[in-house]
């Protein structure tokens, strides 16, 4: 298997939400299913600069139906969003699964779709992206990985979601930093104060920070069901 990472101009359903303000910062198609005709059901996160109503996408989306909408517990201006979209909306979706691709992450921002999925080797590659120009124009090649795994398809990554919208965005920087920086690892690679330098944050204010981090996981994996 190949795992890539693309980018293509902005478009479909991210692009018509980033229209409306353009203090959206990202949104992310989480997963979906399809309707009957030329519909589609999305699932999506979108991170907004300030609190949007439902109604006032109703009315910039008119051929969009919204099911569902709710905030993020602690990201207050990250919204799930519950959709029925044409087809069209997720036209990158639905080419990478046309063309037997395995799509992991699809987000708009930046004024670019930044797509994540697996193909099974170098010509498969070239099909999918052949395809993919041909519908929307220049694709630009982030990076390839050969891995020996699917991973997680479009919306499998259940934990990962459910962290999202129980972390603030600081307890996020602080999480990805430590990974990405090698903290996790055995043995370990970089000290907390060596962390806590590259995000200038105290020692103290670090600890604090990944404490509440393993909280939240612990309480989502051993807590109250809803």
């Amino acid at each position: 298997m190949l795992r890539i990472e693309f980018q293509i101009q902005l478009s479909g359903i991210s692009s018509r939400i980033v229209d409306i303000d353009d203090q959206v910062g990202s949104v992310e198609i989480d997963n979906a299913l399809p309707v009957a005709g030329d519909s589609v059901f999305l699932f999506l996160t979108a991170q907004f600069d300030s609190d949007v109503s439902e109604k006032e996408l109703a009315e910039k989306l008119s051929d969009i139906r919204i099911v569902d909408m709710s905030k993020a517990e602690v990201n207050q201006h990250t919204y799930y969003l519950g959709v029925i979209a044409p087809l069209s909306d997720a036209s990158v979706l639905s080419i990478l699964t046309e063309n037997q691709a395995i799509p992991h992450r699809i987000v708009g921002q930046n004024a670019h779709l930044d797509v994540v999925a697996s193909v099974r080797d170098w010509n498969h590659l070239k099909e999918v992206a052949s395809t993919i120009e041909d519908e929307h124009g220049s694709l630009e090649l982030v990076g390839t990985t050969q891995t020996e795994t699917i991973g997680y398809p479009l919306g499998g990554n259940k934990i990962k979601q459910s962290m999202s919208g129980k972390l603030s965005d600081k307890q996020l920087e602080v999480l990805e930093t430590a990974y990405k920086m090698g903290y996790f690892k055995v043995p370990q690679e970089v000290t907390a104060e060596e962390i806590a330098g590259e995000l200038d944050i105290s020692r103290s204010t670090l600890s604090e920070r990944l404490r509440r981090v393993e909280h939240n996981f612990c309480e989502l994996l051993f807590g109250a069901q809803e």
